[in-house]
């Protein structure tokens, strides 16, 4: 049975959901701090890459339109 039928089966809409937050979304729990330190590397990684690619762009070693 899928949740929306069940919610049906127990008599209860999504506007008496106590979940509900008034702008009609759910509650949902914070992030672990362990997850929440994942990303923040992943994003410096990812920073670190990008920054480095622009500046072999930069200075030609990386040719963006080969031959020109």
């Amino acid at each position: 049975m899928t949740l929306p039928a069940l919610a049906r089966w127990q008599g209860m809409s999504d506007e008496n959901d106590p979940m509900l937050k008034p702008d009609g979304h759910r509650y949902e729990a914070p992030e672990p701090r362990e997850t929440t330190v994942n990303k923040e590397v992943a994003y410096a990684v990812l920073a670190v890459v990008v920054v480095v690619l622009g500046l072999l762009i930069a200075t030609g070693t990386v040719p963006i339109f080969p031959g020109g």
